[in-house]
């Protein structure tokens, strides 16, 4: 049993073991609801500045600038990347300078070669504008035989897997007749990047560069099925 004294002694202890509990609860809590807002502003911050930060809109209204629009005009000169296309016979297959006027007076000699590549076409350019190499070779034939082989055939003659299924109302070109043989390569340039009757323009699909590599094979592949006399 415990006298009176040692009851209070253990009273006050009890007592003060309970303040200390409390005292260490609230300080659990007080730095609780401090995290909790610390992250309220952060979320918050993100919020504005992701969502609402101030910002001109293309095309939009806006009173910053003096004339109240949002996008600025272009520097005077500006091209966009590549297309400061200066090489006219690269980058379209045309000559650089008209072709002279043809006289409309003609010797029936002259009216019978009027069928060569340079009555016909008269714009195009009659060689290829740039070097090419065995490895030109070899490229301009793998880009043909995925872009141009389905209709025109492998051997060039008109008959790719898209004619004998039933495309063949206009039936592609043949590239063994005699118009083609004789035209220019600025034709064949002007046909990949315009298309022409029922094919469709493959500037899209067929870099510039590529476009040439492919016409020096056709080139290539035309002199492989001449007829040796």
């Amino acid at each position: 049993m415990l006298n009176c004294e040692e009851q209070k002694a253990v009273g006050r202890w009890q007592k003060a073991e309970s303040s200390a509990l409390a005292g260490a609860a609230h300080r659990h809590q007080a730095f609780f609801c401090l995290l909790l807002f610390a992250f309220c502003l952060l979320l918050a911050g993100c919020r504005r500045d992701m969502q609402d930060q101030p910002k001109a809109i293309a095309y939009r209204e806006n009173s910053f600038y003096k004339d109240g629009t949002g996008s600025r005009p272009l520097v005077e000169g500006t091209v966009p990347r590549d297309y400061l296309r200066q090489e006219r016979e690269f980058y379209t297959g045309k000559k650089s300078a008209a072709p002279s006027a043809t006289p409309q007076t003609q010797t029936a000699a002259t009216q019978s070669t009027s069928t060569n590549a340079t009555a016909l076409y008269p714009d195009d350019v009659e060689a290829i504008p740039m070097t090419i190499t065995k490895s030109d070779l070899d490229r301009g034939q793998e880009r043909y035989n995925i872009y141009c082989s389905a209709c025109h055939g492998m051997t060039g003659y008109g008959d790719g897997i898209v004619a004998r299924r039933g495309f063949n109302k206009p039936s592609p070109a043949n590239y063994h007749q005699d118009r083609l043989r004789q035209a220019p390569p600025g034709h064949f340039f002007d046909v990949m990047t315009n298309g022409w009757g029922a094919m469709p323009s493959y500037a899209s699909q067929i870099p510039v560069e590529d476009r040439w590599k492919i016409i020096a094979y056709l080139r290539a592949l035309q002199l492989s099925q001449m007829k040796v006399p």
